[in-house]
Formats: structure tokens, C-alpha cells, sequence
């Protein structure tokens, strides 16, 4: 992994000028050479742009970055030297958006016994702790269980109305799926019981050194409670248990955002409608931005497949339609970031000043287009969002490809966020493999003849459906994202991942389902089902797995100020 002067003026002239465009490094050179055919400089170029994107030097990508801004203005210089408009702001290629990315812990956090402890590497906030101060005696209410149906109730004879609850980690049982203290054993749902007894603060330790615990990095958005809650070190933490003096502890996370930015390149026919081809840039940095699947030190994901190759695709698509004569739309050609954080780029972009100035027909999302196998599958997803998409999908393939179709709008990419805006939407995926958000990811893997094949069947679709007009769009029926394996209902909405508030907003609901039924909304924000509390994603998902099929219950919910409630059945 190497670092030249070179990347190092990358970065000092993005923070200098973000929208300035920096031409490709020096050593950046590509493999057309006169005597290739139209297919094979088609095809290096794509190879070029993966191994710039996928570099260590561009360090993973993370939304918000230098490398990212190394991404941004290569992708803005190719789109110059194509001939695209800045579609962006300001007469840029750049739409700018800020989203909260984890939190940070400010230097004012600390718990004093007799002494004080502000080293965040023996005791250190919990991520879901509100900020504040708390300075009470202390009472260790064992692993801060309540559960009298069970024969366990360790706050029986504790009184901790205004104290500190010190509280294990897991439960007497041990932490896995089968102990029978499972419903009992979160975190939050230890925090809010400790609440509810009227506790003005709550430590957290392991009497096993092993046990893996919440650490102090903070990578989720997680929402907050209203009193500060701590962690500790098992040595400290078993001192505390032995201590029955005044403990003070004082918390304070603050939501650490960062600057991500779009690239938008248009090319005009002066046409009614406009295309959109689109995929997301940005990747996992060295594993800090939540998600990577590798356990180990910090080491840069190169995302080469995820998602360098859908840009290159796009790049050079967009390199085909500029020069083409399918004039019967405009293109807009995107390279969104954020992304991996949750869509926060396309939605920044789908809820944005700049998406109204467009009348977009369609919209192709490139995501993970490199692997394509050696049985030529491409997988397409949103096939049920247009009455046109089909005929295309189930007729003759160019280069043999097979493809497999799903229906639904909603997936975990960008496409998403421009089909809750009911435009017609198609997902091209080669598929997944062991390498994925994983520091592995690297160029050498890509199959760039495969990633041609998927490039000459998209322009085929896109000039098959020059003639089209203003394709019709349909509302598909499966489109809850929530649907996995661990749950036996949905509540039949989609969540809005770019959401960092406590609760879980709705961005769209499906028809005939639950939340339909009860008459829930977009922007809704559902902060309980029953009686299982909804702080985030994460609550709002277990809570969603306590119910069955038929069963009802009561979801609480927030519309503007105003807090309600409606019945609902799964």
C-alpha cells in the first residue's frame, strides 16, 4: 500500500477547491492504443477507470473523504472531456449534501470513583447514552434484568430512584440466542428499565475480560437516550461493584457529520424527458463507515466491484450515448456518493431543488457489475416497476446473457431512492461473492469482458426504448425491504435509512399492508409497537421479530408533533 507526493496533492487541492477538476494521475495511463477495435478501447477504458477508483490511494472511498474527492473530480474530468454539462451546483459537476456519519467523543467525558477515569480505552460512553452529567451513589443491580414471569427480578430490593444503575453485560444464562433471558438481554432494553425505576445514569462492565462489548468508536447513528450511560473495563467495573460512595460521570457524544458530494453530468437533446444512468462511488474506506465484513485491523477496501465497475459501466455509457443518435431523451448521468452510509447521496439528490428541473422517464442503477460468471447470469432487479421492462428482460440477450429478474423497486441500493419518487427503475447486478466489503475487493478480480457484455445489452435496451416515450409506472407489491429470514411479519413500509433521529421514519408504504391498513404515512416516525420501544433501525427490526402472523398490537407513531397511535394487524 503506497503513498506518493502525487495523492498527497490530491488532497490538498480537494479541501482547496472541491470543485476544481484534477486530471487523473501521471502514471494513470490508459491501454487504447490506435490499433484497438471500438469494443476493446471500450473495454480497457473500463479496466483503466476500475484500477484508478479501486487505488490505495483513493483509500476506500469513504463518503465525505479525500479519496472521495480524488473519485469526484476524476469522474468530473471525464465527464468534461465527453463533452457532459455540470449538472450540479454553482455550474459544477457537483451536488453537495451533509449527513451524520456515527458520533465522535468530545474530549469532556469521564467517570470518577475516588479517582478519575477519562481514558476512552478503559471507560469510555455508550453509544446509545444521552449527553449530561450524573453524580449519585451507585447500586449494582447484577445484569439489570427485570423479569418476575421468569423468577428474575434484580431490582426487587434495589432502590434506584435517582442513583446509578452498574449492570453486567448479557445475561445470568450467558449471552447467546437460547438463553431464556433473551427478550431481557439488549442493551437499551436494560437502559429503559433502569429508567423506568428512575435511575439518573447507567454503567456497564463484563466480569469476563473476553466478552466482546460495544467498543468506543462510534460508526452507527444510533439514537440516544436521556441519561448518560457508561462503559468500563472489567477491573473498574468490579471495583464499582464494591464501591458505595458518590460516583460522577459525564458523557458527551456529539453527531460527527461529513460533506458528501454527487457528480452530475448532462448530456442535452433538448428532448421532453430525461434518463437517468446512475451508481454510487464511494465504498468503505479502510472499514470505518459500517458494513465491511472483515474482522482484523484497519485495512483499505478498494471496492473495485462494489462499486468502481458500475461507474466505469456508466462512464463509458454515457461516452456511448453522447456520441449516439438516440436523441429522444436527455441523459443524466450520475456518480452518487453516500451510498453504503444508508442512500444518502440519490436521496439527497431525489429530495433536492436540482431533481425538480428534470422530467426523468427512467432510471438505470449500476451496482456491483464486475463479476459477471461463467454462466454469463445478470441478475435485474425492479423488472415489475414499468409494463415495458419485462418484454425487454424475457426477450433474445445479446452475448448470451441469462438473466434473473425481480420485481420490487425497493433493494439496497440507489435505485431505491428514485423509485419511492415513482419513476420506473431497473438494478443491474452481477452478483455477490466472498470478496464483498471486504479489504479484497480488489481490480485484479473484476471480469472486464464480462462488464462489456452488460454495457452493449444496456445501450440495446436504452436504444430499444429511444421510441418509447414517457414509460408508465408501476407500484410493486413486494417492496418491503424489511422481509428476512428472522421475521414472520413486515409492517409493510419502507424505512428511510438516511433517518438519524430516534424512531423509524417511513419513506414510503406499500399498498394493502399493515401500515396501509392503519393509516400510517410517509414521514411518519414510528417510535413503538406495542410495547417494545423503537429508538432505531435496529429496535424497530426486534421489535418487528417479537410478532407473528395475525397477531395485533398498537403502533405508536409520530406525525409532525403531534404523538399517535393506531391498531394494527400482521
Amino acid at each position: 500500500m503506497r503513498k506518493s507526493m502525487l495523492s498527497l496533492l490530491f488532497v490538498c487541492a480537494f479541501f482547496a477547491a472541491q470543485a476544481q477538476l484534477i486530471p487523473p494521475p501521471a502514471d494513470f495511463d490508459p491501454w487504447v492504443t490506435p490499433a484497438d477495435s471500438a469494443q476493446q478501447a471500450s473495454t480497457r477504458r473500463m479496466h483503466d477507470a476500475v484500477y484508478f477508483l479501486a487505488d490505495d490511494r483513493l483509500e476506500g472511498r469513504a463518503t465525505g473523504s479525500p479519496g472521495e474527492g480524488m473519485a469526484s473530480n476524476f469522474i468530473s474530468s471525464e465527464f468534461k472531456k465527453m463533452g457532459l454539462l455540470p449538472a450540479g451546483e454553482n455550474h459544477t459537476y457537483l451536488e453537495t449534501f451533509t449527513v451524520q456519519s456515527g458520533k465522535t467523543a468530545a474530549a469532556d467525558n469521564y467517570i470518577i470513583l475516588q479517582t478519575l477515569y477519562d481514558d476512552l480505552n478503559k471507560a469510555w460512553p455508550h453509544p446509545m447514552s444521552g449527553n449530561g452529567k450524573a453524580s449519585a451513589q451507585m447500586v449494582d443491580v447484577g445484569f439489570g434484568i427485570s423479569a418476575p414471569d421468569l423468577g428474575l427480578d434484580e431490582y426487587a430490593d434495589k432502590d434506584v430512584n435517582g442513583k446509578i444503575a452498574l449492570m453486567q453485560f448479557g445475561t445470568p444464562d450467558g449471552q447467546g440466542p437460547h438463553s431464556q433471558y433473551i427478550d431481557y438481554a439488549d442493551d437499551r432494553t436494560k437502559i429503559l428499565m433502569a429508567k423506568l425505576k428512575g435511575a439518573v445514569g447507567v454503567v456497564f462492565y463484563s466480569a469476563d475480560p473476553d466478552e466482546e462489548i460495544p467498543g468506543n468508536t462510534y460508526k452507527r447513528n444510533t439514537a440516544a437516550e436521556n441519561i448518560p450511560v457508561y462503559i468500563v473495563n472489567t477491573d473498574i467495573g468490579k471495583t464499582l461493584s464494591a464501591f458505595h460512595h458518590t460516583v460522577t460521570m459525564k458523557t458527551d457524544l456529539q453527531d460527527h457529520m461529513v460533506t458528501g458530494h454527487n457528480v452530475l453530468g448532462f448530456i442535452d437533446n433538448h428532448a421532453q424527458n430525461t434518463v437517468v444512468i446512475g451508481a454510487h462511488y464511494d465504498h468503505l474506506g479502510h472499514g470505518e463507515i459500517e458494513g465491511s465484513l472483515y474482522r482484523g485491523a484497519p485495512a483499505i477496501h478498494n471496492g473495485a466491484d462494489d462499486n468502481a465497475s458500475g461507474v466505469a459501466l456508466v462512464l463509458e455509457l454515457a461516452r456511448m450515448l453522447s456520441a449516439s443518435d438516440l436523441k429522444n431523451n436527455n441523459y443524466l448521468v450520475m456518480a452518487f456518493s453516500g451510498e453504503e452510509m444508508g442512500l444518502f447521496g440519490s436521496k439527497a439528490f431525489t429530495t433536492d431543488t436540482l431533481f425538480n428541473a428534470y422530467h426523468i422517464n427512467y432510471m438505470f442503477n449500476y451496482d456491483m457489475v464486475g463479476r459477471l460468471d461463467t454462466a454469463n447470469t445478470l441478475i435485474v432487479n425492479g423488472a415489475g416497476t414499468s409494463s415495458v421492462w419485462h418484454p425487454l428482460i424475457d426477450g433474445p440477450q445479446t452475448d448470451g446473457i441469462h438473466i434473473r429478474s425481480t420485481d420490487s423497486g425497493i433493494g439496497p441500493s440507489d435505485q431505491t431512492s428514485f423509485y419511492l419518487k415513482d419513476i420506473p427503475v431497473l438494478h443491474f447486478f452481477t452478483g455477490s461473492h466472498s470478496d464483498y466489503h471486504k479489504p479484497s475487493d480488489d481490480a485484479d478480480k473484476v471480469n472486464y469482458p464480462g462488464m462489456e457484455k452488460v454495457l452493449t445489452l444496456s445501450y440495446a435496451w436504452i436504444d430499444t426504448l429511444n421510441d418509447k416515450g414517457k414509460l408508465d409506472f408501476i407500484k410493486t407489491k413486494d417492496s418491503d425491504s424489511e422481509d428476512a429470514p428472522r421475521f414472520t411479519v413486515t409492517l409493510g413500509v419502507v424505512p428511510d435509512y438516511a433517518y438519524a433521529g430516534k424512531g423509524m421514519r417511513i419513506d414510503g408504504i406499500s399498498d394493502g399492508k399493515p401500515a396501509d391498513k392503519a393509516g400510517l404515512q410517509a414521514g411518519d416516525i414510528v417510535i413503538a409497537l406495542g410495547e417494545f420501544q423503537v429508538a432505531d433501525m435496529m429496535e424497530y427490526m426486534r421489535a418487528l421479530s417479537k410478532f407473528n402472523k395475525g397477531d395485533a398490537t398498537v403502533v405508536h407513531f409520530m406525525r409532525g408533533d403531534a404523538q399517535m397511535e393506531a391498531p394494527i394487524q400482521f
